[in-house]
Order: structure tokens, then C-alpha cells, then sequence
């Protein structure tokens, strides 16, 4: 692995410390506060009791009826 070195702020150096757990490095923690994929697959996986078609479904059914009142009431 290719080494580079950069500078950051001190501000920014006790945040990563902060951040830091038991045994990581800084390169460690860098890349898993900076994995987007690892933020989806975690948002993800609180929702996976959830019946994501109802849940479409009924947001379908109340846009339709919500449609259908407002056509309703432009006609009166």
C-alpha cells in the first residue's frame, strides 16, 4: 500500500480521534466514515420489516384520491 502524507487541521485531527476506535488508524477511519455504500446498506437494513410495496402503494391510493377531491372541487 502507497503511503502519502497530508496535512490537516488540528480541528480536523481531534475530530478523527474522536472518530477513531479501538485498534483502527486514521486511514481506517477516514474510509469508513467516507463509505457511502456502507451508509446505504445500514439506513437499509433498519427498514427491512417494512413492506416497501404497501407502503408505495398506499401513498399511490392516497395521491389518487387526493387528485380525484381536487378535480371534484374545481368542477363545483
Amino acid at each position: 500500500m502507497a503511503t502519502d502524507h497530508i496535512r490537516i487541521s488540528d480541528e480536523a485531527k481531534e475530530r478523527l480521534e474522536a472518530r477513531k476506535r479501538e485498534g483502527e488508524s486514521f486511514t481506517d477511519v477516514i474510509i469508513r466514515l467516507t463509505d457511502r455504500d456502507a451508509d446505504v446498506r445500514r439506513f437499509i437494513g433498519k427498514y427491512d420489516d417494512v413492506d416497501l410495496k404497501a407502503g408505495v402503494e398506499n401513498v399511490k391510493d392516497r395521491m389518487d384520491q387526493d387528485f380525484r377531491e381536487e378535480r371534484e372541487d374545481v368542477r363545483r
